[in-house]
């Protein structure tokens, strides 16, 4: 097992050592259970740049600097990356049991190390999958959801099309599992909210000449009637192809176009510009180029540490290990994300409640929940499970 410790002495001087807590801190990676086309396309071209979580992390402890010297803390993170050759459940008994521990792992791995955490009963930040079933069916009491859910972002994309008008919708889809999965929530979206489904078409994976015209953007787009086109796309295959490229000329969302994102470097408001400019800077040795900003996984980690840094007042200050579980279950656990709501975890799925935004990759054209979409207690909850319709109860 590759094993890396990377200690955060942030505690003032000032503080004696007796009465300094330490907060600690896991990242749990698997680079060894990657798939080696991880973010590169049917074709091998790289359409997603993957980086660690670490340097998201590791701002939001350097943000935290201050608290942490006011209230005497010690912050110290710990790097995992897993072993193929060792049992899963001895590498990671090596973590502190009231670490907050960061998941970044393939989803079957994933899955095991939060059933295995739990039996640990350690708390565990699930920072990188979106998929619906995680929230729905794995309803365990030491699991959270930093990263929005596939059905907060389709809501998002839903509200938006009502709120603009554009009401008849052609899905076209991938065909990995994961496309038909997302395809299904995309579509109780737009019943959701009243939008009407036009037609759902397939592209076809596939280097054989017989499935070239049929895959072409034109006649996948064609013979029907829409105002939009809604993409779904999970691996960059053939996405970005339709843009531009549909029979009628119509505007194309989802995983091309406009797309729902819990991040994007172009928000302009809420302070999301000097958050972007200290991800970029605060190492002064490994700098980032002004393209380069958080993405939706960093975001997540980033968002689960701050929400404990930001929530210290919440728990027992006399405690000499910070407890991430007594913040994380608190009421009035909050976290400022820079997009104008500050999040909170909804007490029922674990989920971090936030505004999603709606970016064209050059522009943030709008930040969901959509105007006149109203919630009885808290309106960011018209995206996504509310509580009576969830499955999960883990009040």
């Amino acid at each position: 097992m590759k094993l890396l410790a990377l200690f955060f002495l942030l505690a003032a001087s000032v503080v004696n050592a007796a009465t300094a807590a330490t907060l600690h801190i896991a990242i749990v990676t698997a680079q060894a259970f990657e798939s080696p086309n991880r973010g590169k396309s049917f074709a091998g071209i790289q359409t997603r740049p993957e980086r660690s979580i670490q340097r998201a992390v590791e701002l939001a402890l350097f943000e935290s600097t201050t608290s942490f010297d006011a209230s005497g803390i010690d912050a110290q993170l710990k790097i995992i990356d897993l072993n193929k050759d060792r049992p899963l459940k001895e590498q990671i008994e090596q973590i502190h049991p009231e670490a907050l521990v960061l998941v970044d792992t393939p989803k079957a791995e994933f899955i095991e190390l939060a059933r295995l955490f739990h039996e640990l009963n350690r708390v565990t930040v699930n920072v990188r999958h979106s998929d619906a079933l995680l929230r729905d069916q794995l309803c365990l009491p030491t699991l959270y959801h930093t990263i929005p859910s596939d059905r907060m972002y389709f809501d998002a994309l839903s509200q938006f099309l009502i709120y603009r008008g554009w009401r008849k919708v052609l899905i076209v889809h991938g065909p990995t599992d994961n496309d038909k999965q997302r395809t299904e929530i995309l579509k109780q979206s737009l019943e959701k909210f009243g939008a009407d489904l036009s037609e759902i078409r397939e592209f076809t994976l596939s280097h054989h000449p017989d499935d070239r015209d049929k895959n072409k953007p034109e006649f996948l787009t064609g013979g029907a009637s829409y105002d939009v086109v809604a993409v779904i796309d999970s691996a960059y295959d053939f996405g970005r192809y339709i843009q531009y490229s549909t029979r009628r000329a119509r505007p194309v969302v989802g995983d091309v176009g406009l797309t729902p994102m819990g991040w994007h470097r172009t928000l302009e408001r809420y302070g999301a510009p000097q958050l972007n400019e200290r991800f970029q800077t605060f190492l002064p040795d490994q700098p980032l180029s002004a393209t380069e900003a958080l993405s939706d996984t960093e975001f997540a980690a980033w968002s689960a540490v701050k929400l404990i840094t930001n929530s210290l007042h919440v728990i027992d200050s006399t405690d000499s290990v910070i407890q991430p579980r007594h913040i994380l279950s608190h009421p009035e656990a909050q976290v400022d994300l820079y997009k104008g709501t500050r999040g909170s975890i909804r007490r029922w799925n674990h989920q971090l409640r936030q505004p999603i935004l709606l970016t064209t990759g050059d522009a943030v054209i709008a930040v969901a929940p959509m105007p006149k979409f109203l919630h009885p207690k808290h309106y960011v909850d018209t995206l996504g499970l509310d509580e009576p319709e969830s499955p999960c109860r883990m009040q």
